[in-house]
């Protein structure tokens, strides 16, 4: 992959943008990745003219309206859909309950799901609830190392009659690496299964095609990749698997009463919406599209490998290290789980932040078996905060070993 073709010289400009790189070396954006100035200023700029104008005026109802509408498009380049298919969630877990609750399950139902304790507990326990309150099967496909599958396996369970779901994570939470979605999608297709993703750590650092995945549902967090600020998700619904789903509210903005005192949905996406107010939310999150769309994803991605393979690089050098990702780089976004042989994952997570550098400690293993230290940079990082993450492994390592 060429990398010199990065934004490199853009980096300090960059930089400016994020205030915690003045103060800190942040590689968290697996969890919450932190906002621009930009976006800082669009929510202040929203509240603000709420307060001026009134926040139910008829000026600020007409451009919460345009900035839906705008933000709609812009998701809708990023990852290739239609306006109607977007619904505003507030996070990755409500989009993903949204298809887990309103889907209508028959016991001989059977959902094909990747990994099972692998997953991230948000794209697990919505089918493992599933399982346990209308007793449909859940079968968890069994994974190799990297979090990998055997498609055969996947297919040869599909082709049962009463398989009605497959559920994946595009990007795995703890190692990064990159799951052969459109693969599953072409299976999906050919036994007439439904098909639902959670993309909260691929949407904003890799490219995104739900035509090409051939995924029915897909959700994601506006927090994490996409820098943009907490509290708001999209949940991708295609316009053809909408029917199937029931809302779990309603509410004056998402159906009718008709004089027959019956209730009829409104058409998706406000099916779906009844109660969302999270305007700021829509603002910023607007602000923070346009900044990741002016970089592009191309871009993003050739920046964040660079910093991902360095560190990696540097890893290998230290002894009693063990890096969790999968080799081909084209299999692995820029996460990056470590482990030291001599220091518990948490209390390398706790030095580090006292060092005022901020990594992560997530499961390798599912269930808690086994922990590592996940580093996850983005645009904002560079080579130099490698150099002084590694260099900080090492004293610890000195320090406890």
């Amino acid at each position: 992959m060429d990398y010199d073709k990065a934004k490199e010289n853009d980096i300090e400009l960059i930089r400016k943008d994020f205030p915690i790189t003045k103060k800190k070396i942040y590689m968290n954006c697996g969890s919450f990745a932190p906002t621009p100035l930009s976006t800082i200023k669009s929510i202040t700029d929203f509240l603000v003219r709420c307060s001026e104008e009134g926040p139910d005026s008829s000026s600020v109802q007409e451009y919460i309206t345009s900035l839906m509408k705008e933000l709609r498009k812009i998701l809708c380049r990023l990852i290739n859909c239609e306006p109607e298919e977007i619904i505003f969630t507030q996070s990755t877990t409500e989009g993903l309950n949204y298809v887990a609750s309103g889907l209508e399950w028959k016991k001989s139902d059977i959902i094909i799901a990747r990994g099972g304790l692998h997953e991230h507990y948000a794209n697990y326990f919505p089918w493992l609830n599933v399982s346990k309150k209308y007793g449909v099967k859940l079968e968890e496909v069994k994974i190799d190392k990297n979090g990998f599958f055997d498609l055969d396996k996947i297919d040869k369970i599909a082709k049962n009659k009463n398989s009605r779901l497959i559920t994946l994570s595009h990007v795995l939470y703890n190692n990064g690496a990159i799951m052969p979605v459109e693969e599953i999608g072409k299976i999906a297709k050919k036994h007439s299964l439904l098909y639902s993703i959670d993309a909260a750590q691929s949407v904003g650092t890799i490219n995104v095609n739900v035509r090409k995945i051939g995924c029915d549902f897909l959700a994601f967090p506006g927090f994490k990749w996409i820098c943009g600020p907490s509290g708001i998700g999209i949940f991708y619904c295609k316009k053809e698997s909408a029917p199937l789903l029931i809302p779990k509210y309603i509410g004056g903005e998402s159906a009718i009463i008709t004089e027959e005192k019956k209730l009829v949905y409104a058409d998706s996406p406000q099916k779906f919406q009844t109660g969302f107010r999270n305007y700021a939310g829509i603002a910023g999150l607007t602000s923070s599209l346009r900044y990741i769309q002016h970089m592009g994803i191309d871009t993003i991605r050739k920046m964040n490998m660079k910093v991902a393979n360095e560190m990696i690089e540097q890893l290998r050098t230290i002894p009693g290290i063990s890096i969790f990702v999968p080799e081909d780089e084209k299999l692995r976004s820029s996460i990056v789980s470590f482990d030291t042989d001599s220091v518990l994952s948490k209390v390398v997570v706790s030095r580090l932040e006292e060092n005022k550098i901020i990594v992560a400690e997530r499961d390798i293993v599912g269930g808690g078996k086994k922990k590592a230290v996940r580093a996850s940079p983005h645009f904002f990082n560079t080579p130099d905060e490698v150099f002084t993450l590694v260099q900080n492994i090492k004293n610890i390592q000195n320090m406890f070993g």
